[in-house]
Parts: C-alpha cells; structure tokens; sequence
C-alpha cells in the first residue's frame, strides 16, 4: 500500500466532486483500512472521501494516511465529541451536493456512488437514494444478504414510506451505508438530532422526506458489519421502548396519511421485529464460535471465495468497542431492517 502523510485541512481545493463520502470515524484502526478501499474502487470516480477522526487513539488517522490519493481528505478532533455532533460536522465538512456517509466498519460494492448518483440525478424531486446491503460478520463473512427496502423499490412519496416504516415497526429504509442523500436538504432538517440517542438515521430520514421522494434500488451496495456483541442487553430494550415510541410520534402526524390499519400492523411488526433480532443473536454468537476467522474478502470488497463483496445490515447491531465511532456516550443509533440495533 503506497504511503504518504495526509494533509489536515478545514477547506479543499478544486472542482466541487460531485458526490461526497464523508467516514465518522472512532477508534476504527481495525476496519477503516478495508472501508476506504471500497471507496476507491467505485466505478464513479468524481467523489470527495472526507474522513472525521473523532479523537482516536488506535491509529485509526495513520490508516487514512497511508492512502495515496489526492481525493481523500482527512480531518482530526483533538478531543473526542458525542457522536451526532462528529457525524454532522462529517457531513458539514463535505463541498458536493449530494452525500454518503459510511461508518468506518462498513463497506461500499463498487457500483454504489455510480448507482445512486445517477439515481438522483434522474429523479430531481427525490432527496435520498437507498439501496439494499449485505450483513457481515466481525470476520467479514456474509451473514444475510439483500436486507432492507421490503417493499420500498421504486420510486415512492413520503406517505408510501412513512406507513411502511410504520408497519414495519423498525428501520425499512437502511443505516447509512445504503443510502445517499442531497446535502441541501440535510441541511434544511438541521442534520442529526443531538438528542436522540437510539434512532438518529432513522429519524433523519424520516424528515429527509419531508424535501423529497425516496428512490429504492433493488441492488445490494453496501456491507453492514455486525458485531455479536451488541445483540442483547439493555441497550436492545431501551431501543424498542424507543422505537415504538417514535412509530407513535409519526403515525400521528398529520403531515402523513397513515391509516389505522398500518398502525396495528406496526404494532404486530415492531414484536416481530424484536423477535428476529433475538434470532439474529443466538445465530450471530453459534456463527461466531464455529466458525474460525477466515476473511471472505480482500482489500477492495472482492470476495476472496466467490461470496458476494460487501455486507450489509438488516437490523444489524455493532458492539460498542468494535464500532469506529461510537464516542464516549456509545449511543445505538439504528435499527436496521429485523428490527436489531446498532450502536456506533
């Protein structure tokens, strides 16, 4: 791997790229490595890669620095910031108009920016681009694949998405790594709420869609890491109390036409939800003790074995020490596609 010592920046010079990756990232030395290569090897090459070290210590920014490539940008915290405070100074940090943010554990199939960019290029009144994604394991084997956007492929407005959320009873749309949005209507909802400490992505897109429509791709394009962990314990419970609380909230927004029967749905959804995310602890922990670590994927996201390159999340959760940038609080701030959680 070619080295050089990456220069620390507020600004960048040159042509505004046209999509921005943007990596939060915390204590992420173990995995950063294989993120930013899938980054590198996307067929779209007009991107920024904008990495946020939030005040490691692993290593994590010498890492980014052994990269040789004048588009990525590596920024450092000196201290270390709650994690929706780093993650909206990720995404304020970025020059395109439109943004991915990619946690620093997770991996990008190479087709991912061409895909999406196009996307929203062709459907000017959408304000984000989800696609599916693979689940993987700490040893990055695949666990499931093609999670997310049951029933959201397509083109849909806001009502269509807002009552399947509902009845899902967790998260449909996807974590970050699946989905890409405009930074101007990030901007315009205030980013992610500081205040919220289980369902931040969620919630942004929620409002996200306030702006504009979704575009659902049926693809997998990105690659989720589960760490076991995080499946269990208090952390698992507060998130469901919190997650049904916030299906409350919206079904009873009047901005929305959610109908009484997607609400009990939701209500069946949300148990169900929890349900697979016990399933997805006990196989996620026999996963882990059979099997012995031998990585399916090499440095770009392709598979060393035939396996598809990258994994993704349908209700994933990371153990807070494994997740590159939890911070000091150690929020869970996602529940993926089965209703599981993910702290970062």
């Amino acid at each position: 791997m070619p080295k050089h010592t990456a220069a620390v920046t507020d600004e960048a010079d040159g042509p505004v790229p046209a999509v921005s990756v943007c990596v939060p990232a915390y204590q992420g030395a173990k995995y950063i490595g294989a993120t930013v290569e899938s980054v590198l090897a996307q067929t779209f090459t007009d991107f920024e890669l904008v990495v946020l070290d939030n005040g490691s210590t692993d290593g994590t920014s010498a890492v980014v620095s052994s990269f040789d490539d004048p588009r990525i940008r590596l920024e450092r915290r000196d201290e270390t910031v709650p994690i929706s405070h780093n993650w909206n100074r990720a995404v304020r940090l970025c020059r395109a108009p439109l943004v991915k943010l990619l946690c620093a554990d997770d991996v990008l199939r190479p087709r991912a920016l061409e895909l999406q960019v196009a996307a929203l290029r062709t459907h000017e009144d959408a304000a984000m681009a989800a696609a599916r994604a693979d689940m993987l394991d700490p040893a990055d084997r695949i666990l499931f694949r093609n999670r997310f956007l049951g029933g959201l492929v397509g083109v849909l407005n806001g009502d269509d998405v807002v009552r399947t959320i509902v009845r899902h009873g967790g998260n449909p749309i996807g974590p970050p790594v699946s989905v890409t949005f405009r930074r101007a209507d990030f901007e315009a909802v205030g980013g992610f709420d500081p205040d919220e400490e289980f369902l931040g992505d969620l919630l942004l897109w929620s409002r996200l869609l306030e702006h504009g429509r979704l575009v659902g791709l049926r693809e997998s394009l990105g690659g989720f890491r589960i760490h076991p962990a995080s499946l269990s314990g208090a952390a698992g419970r507060r998130q469901f109390r919190a997650q049904r609380a916030f299906t409350a909230a919206l079904a009873g927004d009047k901005r929305w036409a959610v109908r009484r029967r997607d609400v009990l749905a939701g209500g069946i959804g949300a148990y169900g939800a929890l349900a697979r995310r016990h399933a997805l602890f006990v196989f996620s922990r026999l996963r882990h003790r059979i099997a012995a670590p031998s990585p399916t994927t090499g440095r770009n996201g392709t598979p060393l074995d035939g396996a598809r390159p990258t994994s993704g999340t349908t209700g994933g959760v990371r153990a807070a020490g494994d997740r590159p940038d939890t911070g000091p609080a150690t929020p869970v701030l996602h529940d993926a596609d089965s209703g599981d959680i993910a702290p970062r």
